[in-house]
């Protein structure tokens, strides 16, 4: 734990990367899932029956369910119309779990520069613009590439170029005027996504783990809870998430099978 664990490139949280990006893990279990899986379907509606079992309405119609497991995070569960109204913590729950407030950026360069400085490309500011970097470059012979972590709320109401200028310049301070000179720039602000406005995952206030944590992962009347915001280990990571769908999955098994 700690975090230095959740930093680390060797042995931590940070190792390891997919050639060719982490969406492959979702098409490929889409593609053995086949047309099960309904996409552009944004559910606004979860209502339970007296029978025990559930509606789930969207965009795309109404699907009827014996359980339900929302994956969302726990902030976006205040888009969902629950019929009828979930117990009073539920709510508070959603109210106390915001989103981070990160933005993205990589620059990329002919080569890894900075490894023939003798610097391993992670970096620590509490100057900014850029407060975290990483060297995500896939070899030693390039290209390299740099991320950069910024804060949304400073960052993403910039435009495009000073958006860029601001990183390239954090770049220059942490790694010299070399960092200047990109062959690349893209970034992403994480305060434009409809579903995941703000960060990746939540950062949560003082208190409201031990306030309402409970509540995190509970399920009520068929609604079981998802997403690597209720792991408990690896909490706003891949892992977490794998852990905690299959943690949801053994309690909707128990729940139909009792």
């Amino acid at each position: 734990g700690g975090l230095g664990r959740m930093l680390d490139v060797e042995g931590g949280a940070q190792q390891d990367r997919f050639p060719g990006g982490t969406q492959q893990i979702a098409l490929r279990m889409a593609e053995e899932l086949g047309e099960r899986v309904v996409l552009n379907a944004v559910v606004h509606t979860i209502e339970r029956h007296a029978d025990g079992t559930l509606t789930v309405g969207s965009n795309r119609g109404d699907v009827a369910a014996k359980a339900v497991v929302v994956a969302v995070p726990p902030a976006h569960r205040a888009g969902i119309a629950f019929h009828p109204s979930l117990p009073p913590e539920y709510d508070k729950l959603t109210e106390h779990w915001p989103q981070g407030n990160l933005s993205k950026a990589y620059a990329a360069y002919e080569t890894p520069f900075w490894r023939t400085n003798g610097c391993s490309g992670e970096a620590l500011s509490d100057e900014g613009p850029v407060f975290i970097t990483f060297d995500v470059s896939p070899s030693d012979a390039g290209p390299g590439i740099l991320l950069g972590f910024t804060d949304a709320r400073t960052f993403d109401p910039l435009p495009a170029e000073q958006r860029r200028a601001r990183v390239l310049e954090g770049f220059v301070t942490l790694f010299g005027d070399a960092a200047n000179n990109p062959i690349d720039y893209v970034d992403h602000c994480w305060g434009t996504e409809e579903f995941a406005p703000g960060g990746p995952t939540a950062a949560v206030p003082p208190g409201s783990w031990t306030t309402y944590g409970p509540w995190l992962r509970k399920p009520v009347d068929g609604i079981f809870w998802a997403g690597t915001e209720t792991a408990d280990e690896w909490t706003g990571f891949f892992d977490g998430a794998v852990r905690s769908g299959k943690r949801a999955a053994d309690e909707v098994h128990r729940a139909l099978s009792g």
